[in-house]
């Protein structure tokens, strides 16, 4: 019904307020039942529910930040996605976690805007869509904090292929279909400005952003990247 439609709609609305202030565990959750909001079926008020269910049980949660970290105030960047060769729309999910202080500050858990032929491409449009956030992020910093210095920012993937193809001018007939506008990631590794490392899966932090994942692992990454532990 369309009272049906507009609470759900309220709901989900309350909760992607949340995702987006203090609690990226529910971030992927939240983008995958924003969008049945036009006609949304029992299942999805369920799914709904459950995110509520779950926050609730955990409403003590935050992110919490430490002095004196190793990292200090510099960045620590991750970046993923889910090749979603199955999709109804073929669309991936890029997420893209950016740590300082010992927690997240910035996260996003969203579709790609483009078609990607593989999860090589999924990942590198992954990596763009996060740097995008990092020189955002990077600007505000030097308005705020002038005096401290922005060194080469540590980017982490867990996909060597993405990894290569950031690094690597090269152009071959496998790459060279995918959009100019995410190969600024080139120039910005040739300049030293971020360097782009693989990482394994296991330690891949925004994992949890971009798919549904094991409790474990998803406990795993969350309690790192919002300092629980």
């Amino acid at each position: 019904t369309a009272s049906g439609n507009w609470s759900f709609r309220e709901l989900v609305g309350s909760l992607m307020w949340l995702s987006t202030q203090t609690r990226p565990d529910i971030s992927n959750a939240v983008r995958a039942v924003a969008r049945y909001c036009a006609a949304p079926k029992h299942v999805h008020w369920k799914a709904a529910h459950s995110i509520l269910g779950y926050v609730r049980r955990t409403s003590s949660f935050g992110i919490t930040f430490q002095r004196g970290t190793v990292g200090g105030l510099s960045m620590q960047v991750f970046a993923d996605a889910d090749y979603a060769s199955k999709a109804t729309d073929r669309r991936s999910v890029s997420g893209g976690l950016v740590m300082c202080g010992g927690a997240c500050v910035s996260w996003f858990s969203r579709t790609q805007k483009c078609v990607t032929l593989s999860t090589t491409e999924a990942e590198y449009v992954a990596l763009a869509d996060t740097i995008k956030e990092v020189l955002f992020l990077r600007q505000v910093w030097r308005f705020m904090l002038p005096e401290v210095g922005m060194p080469c920012i540590p980017v982490f993937e867990d996909n060597e292929g993405a990894v290569q193809l950031a690094q690597n001018p090269i152009t071959n007939s496998n790459s060279k279909h995918i959009d100019v506008r995410h190969h600024f990631l080139r120039e910005l590794a040739g300049r030293k400005e971020i360097s782009i490392t693989h990482v394994p899966s296991g330690f891949q932090h925004a994992d949890f952003l971009t798919k549904a994942i094991s409790k474990e692992s998803f406990e795993f990454h969350r309690n790192i990247a919002m300092n629980l532990e």
